[in-house]
Protein backbone atom coordinates (compact mmCIF):
# COMPACT_ATOMS: atom_id res chain seq x y z
CA UNK A 1 0.00 0.00 0.00
CA UNK A 2 2.67 2.52 0.75
CA UNK A 3 4.29 2.00 -2.56
CA UNK A 4 1.05 2.63 -4.71
CA UNK A 5 0.96 5.74 -2.13
CA UNK A 6 4.73 6.65 -3.35
CA UNK A 7 3.66 6.19 -6.85
CA UNK A 8 0.28 8.12 -7.27
CA UNK A 9 2.01 11.07 -5.16
CA UNK A 10 4.99 11.03 -7.79
CA UNK A 11 2.53 11.11 -10.51
CA UNK A 12 1.12 13.83 -9.54
CA UNK A 13 3.87 15.66 -8.65
CA UNK A 14 4.87 15.10 -12.43
CA UNK A 15 5.52 18.87 -13.89
CA UNK A 16 2.46 18.92 -16.76
CA UNK A 17 3.53 18.39 -20.42
CA UNK A 18 3.65 20.61 -22.94
CA UNK A 19 0.44 19.86 -24.24
CA UNK A 20 -1.00 20.91 -20.83
CA UNK A 21 0.75 24.37 -21.09
CA UNK A 22 -1.77 25.75 -23.21
CA UNK A 23 -4.80 24.07 -23.25
CA UNK A 24 -5.57 25.01 -19.62
CA UNK A 25 -7.38 28.03 -21.31
CA UNK A 26 -5.02 30.78 -19.85
CA UNK A 27 -2.54 31.25 -21.82
CA UNK A 28 -2.88 34.53 -23.88
CA UNK A 29 -0.65 36.42 -26.51
CA UNK A 30 1.11 38.84 -24.20
CA UNK A 31 0.59 41.97 -27.06
CA UNK A 32 -2.96 40.86 -28.70
CA UNK A 33 -4.20 39.27 -25.59
CA UNK A 34 -5.87 36.90 -28.11
CA UNK A 35 -6.24 33.23 -26.78
CA UNK A 36 -3.53 31.05 -27.94
CA UNK A 37 -6.34 28.21 -28.20
CA UNK A 38 -6.07 24.52 -27.60
CA UNK A 39 -3.38 22.03 -28.18
CA UNK A 40 -4.96 20.94 -31.21
CA UNK A 41 -4.60 24.26 -32.84
CA UNK A 42 -1.15 24.58 -31.28
CA UNK A 43 2.29 22.94 -33.85
CA UNK A 44 5.83 21.99 -32.64
CA UNK A 45 7.80 23.72 -35.32
CA UNK A 46 10.72 22.41 -36.73
CA UNK A 47 14.00 25.05 -36.00
CA UNK A 48 14.87 25.28 -39.51
CA UNK A 49 11.20 26.79 -40.14
CA UNK A 50 12.57 29.66 -38.02
CA UNK A 51 14.47 32.37 -38.44
CA UNK A 52 16.04 34.84 -36.16
CA UNK A 53 15.59 38.38 -37.49
CA UNK A 54 16.23 41.88 -36.10
CA UNK A 55 13.16 42.33 -33.56
CA UNK A 56 12.10 39.06 -33.85
CA UNK A 57 11.55 35.77 -35.95
CA UNK A 58 10.71 34.57 -39.61
CA UNK A 59 8.31 31.67 -39.78
CA UNK A 60 9.47 30.30 -42.72
CA UNK A 61 6.67 27.86 -43.69
CA UNK A 62 3.87 31.45 -43.37
CA UNK A 63 6.35 33.86 -43.60
CA UNK A 64 5.08 35.78 -40.91
CA UNK A 65 7.11 37.81 -38.63
CA UNK A 66 6.76 37.62 -34.90
CA UNK A 67 8.01 40.37 -32.94
CA UNK A 68 9.85 39.41 -29.84
CA UNK A 69 7.54 41.52 -28.00
CA UNK A 70 5.09 38.39 -28.37
CA UNK A 71 7.29 35.69 -27.92
CA UNK A 72 6.21 33.49 -24.54
CA UNK A 73 9.42 30.74 -23.07
CA UNK A 74 8.59 27.45 -24.24
CA UNK A 75 7.25 25.31 -21.45
CA UNK A 76 9.78 22.64 -23.15
CA UNK A 77 12.50 23.60 -24.90
CA UNK A 78 11.07 23.00 -27.85
CA UNK A 79 9.76 25.98 -30.49
CA UNK A 80 5.57 25.94 -30.62
CA UNK A 81 3.05 28.22 -32.72
CA UNK A 82 -0.59 27.94 -32.06
CA UNK A 83 -2.62 29.54 -35.31
CA UNK A 84 -6.05 29.40 -36.63
CA UNK A 85 -7.57 31.25 -39.24
CA UNK A 86 -4.36 31.28 -41.23
CA UNK A 87 -2.40 33.29 -38.81
CA UNK A 88 -0.58 32.41 -35.40
CA UNK A 89 -1.58 33.42 -32.36
CA UNK A 90 0.90 32.97 -29.80
CA UNK A 91 4.54 31.70 -30.34
CA UNK A 92 6.56 29.95 -27.50
CA UNK A 93 10.60 29.79 -27.86
CA UNK A 94 13.13 28.52 -25.18
CA UNK A 95 14.06 31.03 -22.87
CA UNK A 96 17.46 30.73 -24.09
CA UNK A 97 17.51 33.27 -27.45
Amino acid sequence: MRIFAVVTILALAAPASAHDFWTNGRRVDPVTKNLCCSGSDTKELDPSLVKLERGGFRLIDTNEFIPFERVQPSPDNAIWVSRWGGQSKCFFYPSSF
